[in-house]
């Protein structure tokens, strides 16, 4: 009997992380430092082993409009895990993020985990732009600038 009763408990508990393992939840990126309310903003979701400079390889890409420059994206139906996210104002509206002579980005841009560009950060990584979606955190606040 005891024999059983552990058995029982073990496939209980393994069941229960396994389903734990396949939860899905929405992500909601709350999007701010936005100086006018001109075109659109662009979210792209990286997985871990996605190489987050390249925005067109994002494992899924959102969008949403912008007021009182704000802008709230949801990723819906999402599973639970590590993700970057890099967003950025699309302000003419073309789809893609522009850049200057200097291959510099000419529009609002920002990331995830409270990345930001400058001569001491480097280029952003998954690794320096990752966070843990899941129950106790499905929300994330990005300061494009």
């Amino acid at each position: 009997m005891n024999n059983k009763l552990i058995l029982a408990i073990l496939i209980l508990i393994f069941s229960q992380s396994c389903l734990a393992d396949d939860t899905y939840g929405n992500l909601t990126i709350r999007v701010n430092g936005l100086l006018n309310d001109h075109g659109k903003v662009i979210a792209n979701l990286f997985r871990e082993g996605d190489e987050v400079m390249k925005i067109e390889k994002a494992y899924l890409h959102a969008q949403g409009t912008i007021s009182d420059k704000q802008a709230m994206i949801v990723f819906q139906n999402l599973k639970y895990g590590k993700y970057a996210v890099s967003v950025f104002q699309d302000e003419n509206d073309n789809g893609i993020l522009d850049h200057n002579m200097f291959r510099i980005p000419a529009e609002p841009l920002g990331f995830s985990n409270g990345f930001t560009l400058g001569l001491l950060s480097g280029l952003p990584s998954f690794e320096k732009l990752n966070f843990t979606f899941g129950l106790n955190r499905d929300a994330i606040d990005i300061t494009v600038k």
